[in-house]
Order: structure tokens, then sequence, then C-alpha cells
């Protein structure tokens, strides 16, 4: 049998376990607790000589979490680019998954369907996922290979883009930072008429100097379409009811949104938006959420994100 083993950071934590079996093949274990130097050493030595394989990363760093206390603390958005025709794109969407399960809601996660690897063909996969907001930020951020994403839009070792691999990594390096800012989300959907009313509400928790926009998506979980795969375990390259999520609908406010300020803003400003939008009749509401982010003009890096489902 073989193992993988992912570490965190030495950073002082909460007691906190997790051991959970992947398949017959592998198993995952996170081992949260401080441990010295020694120990450490003497663990990998074990590994070593009883054949263990240690896969790359991504690394998941533990993080003390302040949801439910009120404390506001930072959210992070990984926006994955991928294709319902992108053999290996089943791959970065569970790594997603495994991040989501980690992180929570502290990880908010918009599927971008764009590209050539999500254009329809024949059956079956003649449905279409792209959207023009999501085709913009393909060909804006220069996507060339799939699976591929960003980390709240910021450069790591020189490059945006980055492989699911390294998506932990990234992760672990920012969700621990104090925010900026709190975004707050009120909507109101009528069923009948499939109307939307968004509304945000954006609260400074400190001074900032820069331009700044808001942007606001709609997006869909538990989509049951065909989705092409390498694992060995569908010889035809087919796997025919893939449950696709966090799928990129619609932008509430355009691909690059919404100026949010004109002067530097003060600790305490506080920033209203209001939209209304129409869903589509395909659409099933009790799956869309409203992603809403603040991200800065000059470096396009994401400050604060939030999510909101449509229904609860």
């Amino acid at each position: 049998m073989s193992f993988v083993v992912k570490f965190f950071n030495k950073k002082e934590q909460k007691d906190k376990h997790k051991f959970t079996k992947k398949n017959t093949n592998f198993c995952y274990m996170y081992i949260i607790k401080k441990i010295s130097p020694a120990v450490i050493l003497g663990f990998f030595f074990f590994l070593f000589f009883a054949g263990c394989d240690i896969i790359d990363p991504p690394y998941i760093t533990d993080h003390e979490g302040n949801n439910g206390n009120g404390e506001d603390i930072r959210k992070v958005l990984l926006e994955e680019f991928t294709g319902h025709q992108c053999p290996n794109c089943p791959e970065g969407s569970r790594v997603a998954k495994e991040l989501s399960d980690f992180y929570g809601d502290r990880l908010v996660i918009m599927s971008i369907h764009a590209g050539f690897f999500a254009e329809p063909s024949a059956s079956p996969f003649g449905y279409d996922f792209r959207t023009e907001e999501g085709e913009d930020l393909h060909d804006f951020f220069g996507v060339s290979s799939y699976p591929t994403g960003m980390i709240n839009r910021k450069s790591f070792d020189g490059s945006r883009l980055i492989s699911p691999s390294a998506w932990g990594e990234a992760i672990s390096q920012i969700i621990d930072l104090e925010t900026d800012l709190r975004i707050d989300i009120s909507l109101h959907h009528d069923s009948n008429t499939k109307q939307l009313e968004v509304n945000l509400n954006v609260h400074a928790l400190k001074g900032l100097e820069n331009q700044y926009y808001i942007s606001a998506f709609i997006t869909e979980n538990k989509i049951i379409k065909p989705q092409r795969t390498n694992n060995p375990d569908y010889p035809d390259g087919v796997i025919e009811e893939y449950e696709h999520n966090h799928v990129l609908r619609k932008s509430i406010n355009t691909t690059w949104g919404e100026q949010l300020n004109e002067e530097p803003i003060l600790s305490g400003d506080l920033f209203s938006k209001s939209y209304s939008v129409s869903l589509d009749d395909e659409w099933v509401a009790e799956n869309c959420a409203v992603i809403a982010f603040v991200y800065d003009e000059d470096s396009l890096e994401i400050l604060q994100v939030e999510e909101m489902p449509l229904t609860r």
C-alpha cells in the first residue's frame, strides 16, 4: 500500500486530525500537531525505507479559521480554467474539491469553461458552458494549458496561472493574512419571474490608497453532463454522468466589474452596489450562487471574495 503524506506549517495549531481513505491504493494522512524536527526526520527515514510514495504538491497548510466567532477573515478565490472535452481536467476539479473540503467556505471556486476544450462538438458533447465573460478572462490572462488556475489573481513564482499541483501551496501563503475588507451579499430571487436582486456592501477595515473594482458572477453546481477523462476506469474516455460544479454562468456587472472608489479609502468606509439580473430558464436556482470580489485596478490582485447561494 502506498501512502500520500501532506504536512502543514509549524505555527501553533489546534488539535485536529484527519485520516480518510482515497481508494484502495492511496490514503491521505493529515498531521496537524506541532512536531519536533527530530520526529519529522525520523518519520521521513521510516517512509524512505518502507518504500512509501511522497507525491508532489499541493501541500495543504492548516489555518486558524475564525468563521462563526464574529471576526473578519480573508477568503480566497480559485478561478479554474477547464473544459468538458479536456481529459486532464477532472483531476484539476478533484484537487479543487479536496482543497474546498479542507478550507470550507474560506475557499471560493469559480470554474471557467473557455478555450478549445470547452467548445461543443458531436454528441455527447453538444452542450456549451462557455460565456462571453469566461472567454474574455481566458484570453486576457493567456490560458494555453488545461487544467490551470489563478489564486486571487496573484502571481506566484512569476506567473498568475499555476497548475493544480501548486494550488494548495499558493492558497496556504495568503489565506491567513489579515483582510482589508468585508463583503456582505444579500439576495432576493423571484422564482416566478426568474429575476434576481443582488445587493453588495463592502466594508473597509483599514485605509487603502489604490483604485479598486468590484466584480460579481453567478455560478451553478450539480450539472450532470458528459466529461472526457484519461481515467483508466473509463476505457472509452468519457464519464457520461459527470457532476460539473462551480460553473461560471454569467457576470452580474460585466467581465471586469464596476469601479468601487474614486478617492483613497478610509477605515470604516462603506460602499454599496445593487444589481438586477435574469436567470436563464435552464439554470437550477437551488444550485446557483453569487460570487463577489474586490480587486486592485493596477495589480489585478483580489483583496477579498464572498459567496452566497441563491437559496438556503
